[in-house]
């Protein structure tokens, strides 16, 4: 299985980049928390400024793991998609199912092994930044230099590998299960007395209650706590990933949504947009799934930080420093989404290049399938929008209140317009570019 390995990613050059740049800037942002985590611990740091530089990277480290994982399971699940032909005639001559999930996760560790050194070197970039900033900001003392260690920042690499290997193993698990002899279309349902998907939307549930419920529990602390932030950032990452397991169902919405508000007379590109989203929504999914999380994240991230401006934080409080850092580390979590978010939009359009083939021949234009793409994508930007942007507002509602009385400040709209926009541009722009090229070739 080693040797199968190893020739079958020699020849999926283009999944195994889209999985190593996003292990290598996952490896990047969690050894760069492990190295200010290491600063922190080391006894050349003076005393009062030791407890923030433990809390913060404790704080941002554990839900930077948690999309890090989510990530890569993403990620590979949709370049796995393209390879259902190969793990199919792997499984027929002799292969079991576990040996395929093994082989492709010797694959993922693989990659993420060969960007473990630069992405080592980039988090210990990331965190002498963090320190030079709050040291420029004369917050911390010119004594509590920027000392990582290797220990530690070593175990963050190692997290990121064994998040790998799981991400792998999770997202193989049902296509490596399949017949190699069964159509790929998904079985017939069975009279079983549950509805398909309810263990989803079981877990999702939970998620997103977990998500508010430590949102929640900000209403009866002090609002000068670090606290505050500590428990609304993890809650922003729980709803958003909650609705991110819904993706389906928002997809669903759309549906109906265009259902209800069908026009008697629409363009031929908008009508094969709507056949597409209703009879194959997967297609979409992962765009729904990404940008979700990526508005929900940087949109509930980003309104935190501007409450935390409108209180008046007092100078040299930990609110400050905060606030002097955060929009960098918010920076670099939207970039790795926004990376990952691309690699699935690349590798989700490029699978379909035999549709836009059949499309040709059946008459229709290289512009009119273009339009009809790019009307698909706009229709998961949308309900993706929405959903984050509502998730957001829910988790950093009692944060606003805490912080300011004025439940309003969770809804200003600026740090929902950027990241909002960003994800626009990524999303339609990337889908533009990628559609245009594999239409053309196709």
């Amino acid at each position: 299985m080693i040797r199968i390995a190893i020739r079958s990613f020699a020849h999926h050059r283009t999944a195994a980049i889209a999985t190593g740049l996003v292990a290598l800037v996952g490896t990047i942002l969690v050894t760069g928390m492990m190295s200010l985590l290491g600063t922190g611990l080391a006894g050349s740091t003076v005393a009062a400024d030791r407890e923030f530089l433990v809390q913060f990277p404790l704080i941002v480290g554990g839900w930077t793991v948690a999309i890090v994982l989510f990530a890569m399971v993403s990620t590979i699940s949709v370049a796995l998609g393209g390879r259902a032909g190969e793990i199919a005639g792997i499984r027929l001559i002799g292969a079991s199912h576990r040996q395929v999930q093994w082989m492709l996760a010797a694959e993922t560790a693989a990659i993420t092994a060969v960007t473990a050194l630069p992405g080592l070197a980039g988090g210990y970039l990331v965190g002498w930044v963090v320190v030079r900033g709050i040291h420029a900001a004369g917050l911390t003392s010119a004594a509590s230099v920027f000392a990582p260690g290797v220990l530690l920042p070593v175990l963050g690499v190692l997290v990121v590998l064994a998040a790998s290997v799981l991400a792998a193993w999770i997202g193989s698990r049902s296509l490596a299960r399949r017949s190699p002899v069964a159509d790929a279309a998904p079985p017939p349902r069975r009279r079983t007395g549950r509805r398909p998907g309810r263990g989803r939307r079981v877990t999702a549930t939970i998620m997103i209650g977990a998500g508010l419920a430590s949102s929640a529990s900000v209403l009866g602390m002090d609002p000068a706590d670090i606290l505050t932030t500590a428990m609304t950032g993890p809650g922003c990452v729980l709803v958003a990933v909650g609705l991110c397991v819904l993706a389906p169902e928002l997809v669903a919405a759309v549906n109906l949504a265009l259902r209800a508000l069908r026009p008697a007379h629409r363009a031929a590109a908008s009508h094969l947009a709507a056949i597409n989203l209703s009879a194959a929504p997967d297609r979409v999914r992962p765009t729904v799934t990404f940008l979700t999380l990526f508005v929900g994240v940087a949109a509930g991230t980003l309104s935190m930080q501007g409450i935390e401006n409108a209180a008046g934080t007092a100078a040299g409080s930990d609110g400050q420093v905060l606030a002097s850092i955060n929009y960098f580390v918010v920076a670099l979590i939207a970039a790795f989404m926004a990376i990952a978010l691309t690699n699935n939009l690349v590798a989700s359009i490029t699978q379909r290049r035999a549709e836009f083939a059949v499309m040709s021949l059946v008459g229709s234009t290289g512009r009119q399938t273009h339009r009809m793409l790019v009307r698909e994508i706009g229709a998961a930007t949308a309900i993706s929008a929405v959903a984050g942007s509502v998730g957001a507002f829910l988790a950093v509602l009692p944060f606003a209140i805490v912080k300011t009385g004025d439940p309003l400040q969770a809804a200003a709209p600026l740090p929902y317009a950027i990241t909002i926009a960003i994800g626009v541009c990524v999303t339609l722009g990337v889908s533009s570019l990628v559609g245009r090229r594999v239409i053309r070739t196709a």
